[in-house]
């Protein structure tokens, strides 16, 4: 069996903002919710993965000591000041209850390229019409040192 590890790997970002284990930027005082590792290479992977879903992140892998209920003991200094609004009025509410998406997560009503509109219709340019007894031939004959409106017959003026 293999020894237990004295401590884990978590996720922080600029905001000072914890990953979850469902994904999400948590502010990091519930130490139970904490995304954690206690392998470096699978917490960087992680970190890949948060990064992509958004590019303007800073992610940090902290490495955190463990306290007697192997929970993660995120040092004060890389706590926000202020828990985050959403976990606050989370805690408030029905336990069972999903948190909602905020208005800005919320998808517009009408997406249009979901239900793009239709081309308007165009119709094509005519032909132009040609005499076939204006040509001698099959083409009309072009000198190199004349422009073509002089095959044509047209006077330049």
């Amino acid at each position: 069996m293999f020894p237990r590890m004295s401590h884990v790997y978590v996720l922080t970002n600029q905001h000072q903002q914890f990953l979850s284990k469902s994904n999400e930027w948590i502010d990091g005082r519930e130490n139970s919710k904490l995304f954690r590792s206690e392998f470096k290479d699978v917490a960087i992977n992680q970190m890949f993965e948060a990064n992509t879903r958004d590019v303007t992140l800073r992610i940090e892998l902290l490495e955190c000591e463990l306290d007697p209920k192997r929970q993660p003991l995120v040092p004060e200094d890389a706590l926000s000041e202020t828990p985050l609004e959403s976990q606050a009025s989370d805690t408030a509410g029905d336990p069972d209850e999903l948190p909602q998406p905020s208005p800005s997560e919320t998808p517009p009503e009408h997406n249009p390229e979901a239900d793009p509109q239709p081309a308007p219709e165009v119709e094509p340019d005519p032909q132009p019409e040609v005499n076939p007894d204006q040509y001698p031939g099959d083409t009309p004959e072009i000198e190199p040192d004349q422009p073509p409106e002089s095959a044509l017959g047209i006077p330049q003026s």
